[in-house]
């Protein structure tokens, strides 16, 4: 968790906690892949994002397509979609309860080339989404 922290720490931009409602959208390259995993936002910076997201028997995340989404009142509003990035971390958690059979996974992204567009969502997503 040290080194997690140090890592996190060691960015060039500010880290901030989102608001309830904040969400990453993982989707698989493959096409013919139909599922798609709802991820909890743990931070988000001008550089890229960290999220949570269940861990189904040791299943790969990798490739993925990723968005990130807002829910307020059952209206879901997309602010960024395909995302370039690269992972630059994974973390793997046992459950918080003997009773759970539940692991989660962190991941750490770190954003690619965004479109001026794509830009201009993100600085929108961090005045509106994050808490400072």
């Amino acid at each position: 968790m040290a080194n997690r922290k140090e890592f996190t720490n060691r960015g060039k931009h500010e880290r901030f906690k989102v608001k309830d409602g904040a969400i990453a959208l993982v989707r698989p390259l493959n096409a013919l892949a139909t599922t798609h995993k709802y991820c909890q936002i743990i931070n988000i910076s001008k550089g890229g994002l960290a999220f949570r997201c269940i861990d189904r028997n040791g299943e790969s995340v990798e490739p993925f397509e990723l968005d990130v989404l807002f829910i307020r009142d059952s209206i879901c509003f997309t602010f960024l979609k395909n995302i370039p990035f690269k992972t630059v971390w994974v973390s793997h958690e046992p459950s918080n309860t003997s009773s759970s059979h539940l692991k989660t996974r962190q991941l750490g992204v770190q954003f690619g080339e965004m479109t001026l567009q794509q830009e201009s969502q993100l600085d929108r997503f961090l005045k509106k989404c994050t808490i400072r």
